[in-house]
């Protein structure tokens, strides 16, 4: 059971001098958040030799977490001391932790819009304080994680098993439905002139930072001239002549590609043959060593989840993140 209590705050004032005390209190509330209900603690004289302070300076910090609602523990005999109740939030802010960071693609799309709202929703039901920033390309995404600018990142399972196999302190989390990262039947060509109009040497837009994009874009249109274009500029890039045909998701709103005179065709059954559900899913990336995250994620309910990213989907909830 995790307990339920108001938002707290690190006591430690910016710019303040860490005490003995403060430093210890952020250790054991961090130590206790990455542990799971009915673990077994580090006992007083682990914790005292691991956080480098006294005994009692470990035992006050523990009889103020607990006396703060932040945790509640039992101690049972020759055993140890194990975790009944928790409390995530207030244990993540007292633990000294910057709000948690999601990196997500632009929200250029429903489906997008409703898994930041769902990701959102639980966050805040646990009163982890969370900032959610948008990244374009599944590699600037990862580079985020790695530079320790995010602490989750969010692409397609395809593009998280490609980065992880490069990126081996990376781990896929959470996985999602198929259909959480693009709806089925939503990736289209879309083309500056209908088929019978265009040249025979196609200039094909791609954005190489994608690494969906680019699978896709070299499944439907192999050996064809590449020209490398931002994917949200896409439609410009046609409209422009910069290039002539391009793949795209026909989920992605504020773009009336018909009232722009562009035209769209599905994929080749050739192509979608290719494709897989790893496409179409989302997963959740994290830092093998980031335990706190790990903890946190942990908790989520995948469902409810994608519950709430139905919803907005359907139209039913506003996006809110």
């Amino acid at each position: 059971m995790n307990l339920k209590a108001e938002p707290l705050t690190s006591p430690r004032i910016k710019g303040d001098v860490e005490s003995p005390q403060q430093r210890a209190t952020e250790m054991v509330a961090r130590t206790i958040l990455e542990r799971k209900i009915g673990e077994r603690l580090p006992n007083v004289g682990e914790l005292r030799v691991s956080i480098g302070v006294g005994a009692g300076t470990i035992q006050k910090a523990l009889q103020e977490l607990q006396s703060d609602n932040l945790v509640v523990l039992t101690s049972k005999q020759r055993q140890g001391t194990f975790i009944v109740e928790k409390n995530l939030g207030g244990l993540w802010s007292r633990a000294g932790f910057h709000p948690l960071s999601v990196i997500m693609p632009l929200p250029l799309s429903w489906e997008f819009q409703g898994l930041a709202t769902g990701l959102r929703v639980a966050l805040d039901h646990y009163n982890i304080p969370s900032s959610f920033i948008f990244g374009h390309g599944s590699t600037q995404r990862s580079k985020a994680l790695s530079d320790s600018l995010s602490n989750v990142a969010v692409m397609s399972t395809h593009a998280a098993k490609k980065i992880i196999a490069a990126k081996p302190s990376f781990f896929i989390h959470t996985t999602y439905s198929a259909g959480s990262y693009y709806a089925a039947g939503s990736v289209i060509v879309v083309a500056r002139a209908p088929r019978s109009q265009l040249p025979k040497a196609l200039r094909v837009g791609i954005d190489r930072l994608s690494i969906d994009h680019a699978m896709l874009t070299q499944l439907e249109f192999p050996d064809s001239e590449y020209v490398d274009v931002t994917y949200a500029h896409i439609p410009s890039a046609l409209i422009s002549g910069a290039c002539d045909v391009a793949v795209w998701h026909h989920s992605a709103f504020g773009l009336s590609l018909h009232h722009q005179e562009l035209v769209t065709w599905p994929l080749s059954p050739s192509a979608m043959a290719l494709l897989t559900n790893e496409m179409f899913s989302a997963s959740l990336v994290i830092d093998k060593g980031n335990t706190a995250t790990r903890a946190v994620l942990d908790e989520i309910n995948i469902g409810q989840v994608e519950k709430i990213q139905r919803e907005v989907i359907d139209g039913k909830r506003l996006p809110t993140y």
